[in-house]
């Protein structure tokens, strides 16, 4: 293949990566996903990847920003299964942990409880022991901490 022929492939690749990056937020491990399912030559991506980087379609800070705000507010997970979620997508730790700090304190608890409340409300048994048990597991299915947990329960039962 010539080099012209190479040149025009990457620019056809580069192109389609970077349509893609303006219809959706994405990031670094999510666009190597999608070069590999269009067959792109493996020899392009990285940098496909960095040019995108330079133009702003991707940026890693702003997709774990957008990230924890849905998952927490569309979603109601906790900050465990938000954090796991981006590590399967490789985002760097350090940016994981400012993406979590901005989620506020008060909002994380009373989101919390409303899971919990909603949770109480379509419980079949009057046992306590039985309600705590099921209260504790929906909560940390949903991915969150503990002794927010216990907190949480301790106050909607009353003990």
């Amino acid at each position: 293949m010539s080099v012209e022929q190479q040149n025009k492939q990457y620019l056809a690749a580069l192109g389609k990566a970077e349509k893609f990056c303006s219809k959706q937020e994405t990031c670094i491990s999510g666009i190597r996903k999608k070069l590999d399912q269009w067959g792109i030559n493996p020899a392009y991506h990285e940098k496909i990847i960095k040019d995108l980087k330079e133009e702003k379609f991707i940026d890693e800070t702003r997709y774990a920003s957008l990230f924890v705000k849905e998952k927490f507010r569309f979603n109601q997970w906790g900050i465990i299964k938000i954090r796991h979620a981006m590590k399967l997508k490789q985002i760097p730790e350090y940016i994981i942990n400012e993406a979590i700090n901005e989620i506020p304190d008060d909002e994380y608890f009373r989101t919390l409880e409303k899971i919990m409340k909603q949770k109480l409300r379509i419980i079949k048994t009057g046992n306590k022991f039985e309600q705590k048990g099921k209260l504790y597991r929906h909560a940390a299915s949903k991915g969150y901490e503990n002794d927010k947990i216990m907190q949480v329960i301790n106050s909607i039962l009353g003990q």
